[in-house]
């Protein structure tokens, strides 16, 4: 998935939710870079970015990266579950 169609999904979401990798146990996304055209979200500390401060900050990288975790694997979709926006 690209920036540009992450921006557009979550848009209508609430933007209370965290963000987080759908992992057992849940692995918070609490910062983003950009490298190699890629918009890699990081899991640095254990406070979460939530859907109203991903779009401040996504506003700042260009929206056609391609989205992957920070180790490299490409993230192709999220779910919803009770107040968290999880990424696989």
């Amino acid at each position: 998935m690209r920036l540009r169609e992450l921006i557009t999904l979550v848009h209508q979401l609430d933007a209370s939710l965290k963000l987080g990798f759908d992992t057992n146990p849940i692995k918070p996304i609490s910062g983003m870079s950009a490298s190699d055209n890629h918009l890699k979200l990081h899991t640095v500390t254990q406070t979460p970015l939530t859907v109203k401060t991903f779009r401040q900050h996504a506003t700042h990288f260009d929206q056609q990266l391609v989205v992957f975790k920070s180790d490299g694997e490409r993230l192709y979709g999220f779910r919803q579950s009770g107040h968290w926006l999880l990424f696989k």
